[in-house]
């Protein structure tokens, strides 16, 4: 008897990574505005989808991949064209440098590793905003959605840990 090629398919996770991702892009770049006529803050949700496949398949997750999702919400949102593509990969690339990964049981350990890493990324896109200017950048806003991402992960990585028990995803 055959063995059942769809338990054993890369394509479901590559299929559900890249509309998770598709989906977060899409999100950041949607326009939210208040009543007043100022954009409502949203959190860094490529960053979240980012590291939450990072850590279920480190693999399907290369460099490229975060540079690239980086790019895209650059060109999405209007913003200077590299500068997440930079603050994703620089903030990945040190959150990297542990030899060990922490597994998604280790709720605490994720939630304090995901802090470290938008700090990173949020600094770095700050200085590369405040370069790309000419002068230090307002980091008000830029600070609001990285708390604001603070706040909504552990949300995001709990809906994505429900998910996976209940379907073949991951």
């Amino acid at each position: 008897m055959r063995a059942n090629l769809e338990r054993n398919s890369t394509w479901p996770t590559f299929t559900g990574m890249g509309l998770s991702l598709l989906f977060a892009l899409l999100l950041v770049a949607a326009p939210l505005r208040l009543p007043e006529g100022q954009s409502f803050p949203v959190p860094f949700v490529p960053l979240i989808v980012l590291f939450i496949w990072s850590v279920r398949h480190p693999t399907y997750v290369p460099p490229w991949l975060i540079f690239a999702t980086g790019l895209l919400q650059d060109l999405l949102t209007g913003g200077p064209l590299g500068l997440w593509a930079l603050a994703y990969l620089i903030a990945f690339t040190i959150a990297r440098l542990r030899s060990t990964e922490p597994s998604a049981r280790e709720y605490v350990l994720l939630v304090a590793r995901f802090s470290v890493l938008t700090a990173i990324a949020t600094l770095v896109a700050w200085a590369a905003g405040s370069l790309s200017i000419g002068q230090p950048a307002d980091p008000t806003s830029l600070v609001t959605e990285a708390v604001i991402t603070l706040i909504v992960f552990p949300a995001a990585c709990w809906m994505f840990a429900r998910r996976r028990e209940r379907s073949t995803f991951g």
